[in-house]
Formats: C-alpha cells, structure tokens, sequence
C-alpha cells in the first residue's frame, strides 16, 4: 500500500520550485529601485507608482508579494515602507543591489543552462549568453557597475578576516591581482598606512577600482594597473593577493596564473591564496561549487586541493589559515631555485 506524502515535504518542494518566482521578485525590486523609493518614509501607492512607473493596479498586486518575502512592510494605513530587508537592496556601497540586478538576469539565464554544464563540465553561462562573463562586462557597462558592486560587497565580507589572519606590517609593496574595484586592497592600505599598493584588473574593471581608490583618497599610496593576469603580472611587490580569482578557473588555466604570479615574484615575496575553500560536507559551499561551474565551468575546492596547485606552479604553501566565517588564506612562497 503506498504511503501518502507528508503533507511538510510536499509544502517544502513547492516552495523550493517557486525559487524562480523569489529570485525575480526580489530582483525586479531592484531593477525598480523600490528600496531607494522608500529610503526615507513610507508612501502610499500611487506615490510609489509615480515614481517607479509601475501602475497602481500591479502594484497592489505585487507590493503583498514583497512583503511577504520581508523587503517592503505595509503598514495599516494602506502605505509601505522598506524593510530590514529591502534596505539590503539599495543602490549604495556594501549593498547587494548588483548582485540582485546580475541574479535577476545573467546569472538567472546562466541557471537555465546547468544540464549543459552537468553533463560537459563546461560553463553553462558561456552556453547561454555566447560569450563569458569577462567577455559580456567589457560589452555592457550597466553589468560592469552590477558585477563591481557585487565585488565590493564580497570584499567588505571578508576585509576583516583577512585583516586578522596575516599581518601586512613588513609590506612595501602589496599587489592585489584580480582586484575587483579594489575595496579589498583599499581596506589593507588604510589599516597600514606604511603599505603602498597595486590594483591590477581588466578593461572596465579597472576603471572601477580607480575610482575606488579616488573615492578612499588614496591614490598618492596605491596605483591601478590594467592587465590581465593570465598573460602577466606586475613584478616587484613584497605580497601578492589573488582573493576568489582561482576558483574562476579549470585547473589547467589556474595552475598558469600561478605560474604567472610565481615568475613575477622577487626573492622573499609572499603569496596570499584568499577562498571560501570547502571541506567537500557543507551544502551551502556545494552550491557555491556549482555556481562555479555554472557561471565559469570551474570550481571550489577544499584547501588541499588548493595546496596542490600551489604545489604544481612551484610555489611552497604554508598551512592553510581558517577564519571563523569560512574564509581560507594561505601563504605561499615562491619555491625557485
């Protein structure tokens, strides 16, 4: 006789299946900049209407929506304001706005693709958009901003661990690779003011890390360098970072930008191997894994792993360093003859 369902399982799947409703619910609030609408006081409808260009009618369709995934709050006099939530998603530094613009849209297309992926290994990004994501920021300006916040707020997660695992004291030099738009190196440098720096980053890339650095007041302590580091690296730095860059990458081309940053490292200069390595256990980071190869058709890898490759591009790896977020950094010098 068959078992009926548990009715809790049958509810669980079905809110798993609306995830694609989720994802663009909370990304169209960005698109529409509901949370900057609400900023300062609650509105009615018709206010918020005028100034999303959203009509009235929808809106009191999809403002109960909103609420009800805690982003906006409707109080009892029929208006709305943001929510603890909401406030996460305004278009400011540290937020995550980007990354709900880029979940909303490229990344959403990118998802579509994982049998591809599953079954070639390959990214299912580059399946769906024709081209990689590297290659679409360089096109498209509006997902340069988006990919940039994202890597500004990815960076302010993990300032502090850094921070607290290696002590940048003795640096004269210090060569952020991969360098986002350089909140992370900007971040180093204020909390050691004897440290001068170096943002090396791609086309539009680079351009948002000077502007990060103009924006610190730093540009008399760190310079911007466009390059990309598959094909060089700067030499002459005392530390070299490259912070969530390997995971991007199949192992083949990893293994060649370690061996980049190697040739370029003078005598007595220090590599530090910043990511979320995983223990191969935590479901959370078998999601990040294949959102890996989803998006780059690479992946995460346990601190071992990363340890052999470090091994592989002749460099010597200290013992990996564990922050209590998760965050992994291991030194690394370069073991030449």
């Amino acid at each position: 006789m068959e078992v009926p369902p548990d009715p809790s399982h049958t509810e669980r799947l079905v809110a798993l299946l609306r995830g694609h409703a989720v994802t663009q619910l909370v990304a169209a609030a960005a698109r529409f900049r509901i949370p900057d609408v609400l900023a300062e006081d609650a509105l009615p409808v018709a206010d918020i209407g005028a100034r999303t260009g959203i009509p009235v009618p929808a809106l009191d369709r999809y403002l109960p929506a909103l609420a009800g995934l805690d982003i906006v709050q409707r109080e009892p006099d029929g208006t709305y304001r943001v929510a603890p939530l909401g406030r996460l998603l305004r278009c400011e530094p540290g937020s995550l706005y980007g990354q709900a613009l880029m979940a909303g849209n490229e990344y959403y297309g990118a998802w579509q693709e994982l049998d591809h992926a599953l079954l070639t290994g390959e990214s299912a990004f580059h399946a769906r958009h024709g081209c990689g994501l590297w290659e679409m920021t360089a096109r498209k300006p509006d997902l340069a901003v988006a990919f940039a916040r994202t890597m500004r707020w990815n960076s302010n997660r993990v300032l502090s661990d850094v921070l607290a695992l290696h002590d940048f004291t003795d640096a004269r030099l210090v060569v952020d690779l991969g360098a986002g738009d350089a909140t992370l190196l900007c971040g180093v440098l204020a909390r050691y003011p004897g440290v001068r720096g170096l943002a090396v980053e791609q086309g539009s890339m680079a351009a948002r890390a000077a502007a990060t650095v103009e924006e610190a007041g730093l540009n008399q302590r760190c310079g911007v360098q466009t390059g990309d580091i598959r094909r060089t690296v700067p030499s002459g730095g005392d530390v070299y970072i490259l912070k969530s860059v390997i995971h991007n990458w199949p192992d083949e081309a990893a293994t060649d930008i370690l061996r980049n940053v190697r040739d370029a490292m003078p005598a007595g200069s220090r590599l530090l191997l910043v990511e979320n390595a995983h223990d191969g256990t935590d479901p959370e980071a078998a999601l990040r894994d294949l959102a890996m190869m989803v998006l780059f058709g690479s992946r995460d890898r346990t601190p071992a792993e990363y340890c052999a490759l470090l091994t592989r591009a002749g460099f010597a790896a200290s013992t990996p360093r564990r922050s209590s977020s998760g965050m992994c950094l291991i030194p690394a010098t370069a073991d030449k003859p």
